[in-house]
């Protein structure tokens, strides 16, 4: 028999295999014949396949696309009657005559299911906006220290009793971020930290340049990662323990990543040998305005 690869573009397509009808070879007009076949065989087969990643890929656009959407326009109906429930809640304390002490925990109970629910709404439209391109950066030449300080001040209720421990190199550079959704990224990672570590955990917030680039660890003591989903606790809806009770979606670590890729930046989690878990920023260090006002590197 004569065996004649499919070489394609790309790759080996497989291979035609020819049995002849008596026990001869073929001359070389039939075998040159056979190789252009084989050859147009092992295109078609590529151009099928290619035409079949095009349709799966339009298909998962599409899905993602109307998903967005979807969690777009509730979210956007969530947001308004969540507000109010939140204020009749705090409204509770307020009438006359005083709430009983039963009335009040359970007022306080509906504030905080309402909170909790609003945020997650929040996460929800941002993560819509997020991957719809919709969110324009507000850059400007920020210092580290200021956009951590917010981010502490802005989680302490959820930190607690948990120490929190800040060391930023004394040289690090400005950096060129949008403050507001930056800060969004190190409230996220504290809180995650604060939600599975036990009161008393320590905390650390760490940060060093060099090499052009700026790096940034958010780090605790707690039980770490599930091994073998470093990378996956990234993806939408993904939680790095289903089975815990500690509430949430698994959209913030999604979001962080959004934010921290929108600055050109990547983001890395992975266990530390001493125990706990460390997320890691790495962000283009760049050169900040000179003196006349002139910028000298613009971040895209």
């Amino acid at each position: 028999c004569m065996v004649v690869p499919l070489k394609a573009i790309m790759r080996t397509r497989g291979v035609l295999i020819i049995e002849p009808v008596k026990d001869r070879l073929p001359s070389p007009e039939q075998r040159q014949l056979l190789e252009t076949c084989a050859s147009l065989l092992a295109i078609s087969l590529e151009r099928i396949h290619y035409i079949e990643v095009a349709q799966a890929s339009t298909v998962q656009i599409e899905s993602e696309r109307l998903r967005n959407s979807l969690l777009s326009a509730i979210s956007h109906d969530l947001r308004t009657p969540l507000a109010s429930l939140v204020g009749l809640a705090d409204t509770l304390e307020l009438t006359s005559p005083a709430p009983t002490e039963q009335q009040m925990l359970i007022g306080r109970a509906i504030r905080q299911s309402a909170v909790r629910m609003s945020a997650l709404v929040s996460n929800l439209l941002d993560m819509a906006r997020l991957e719809a391109g919709a969110v324009q950066l507000n850059r400007q030449w920020l210092p580290l220290e200021e956009v951590v300080g917010s981010a502490l001040a802005q989680c302490d209720a959820q930190l607690g009793q948990r120490p929190v421990s800040v060391d930023l190199a004394g040289n690090l550079p400005l950096l060129h971020l949008d403050a507001v959704l930056f800060e969004r990224v190190l409230v996220n990672l504290l809180e995650n930290a604060a939600k599975y570590t036990p009161e008393g955990t320590p905390i650390g917030i760490r940060a060093r340049a060099g090499s052009g680039q700026v790096v940034i660890n958010v780090e605790d003591g707690g039980p770490g990662l599930p091994p073998g989903k470093e990378a996956s606790i990234f993806e939408k809806f993904e939680r790095g323990n289903k089975e815990s009770a500690t509430p949430g979606v698994g959209l913030g670590l999604a979001i962080c990543r959004a934010i921290v890729q929108a600055h050109g930046g990547a983001i890395t989690g992975t266990n530390r040998e001493e125990g706990g878990a460390r997320f890691t920023i790495t962000l283009p260090q760049g050169l900040p305005p000179s003196d006349d006002g002139s910028e000298l590197l613009t971040q895209a």
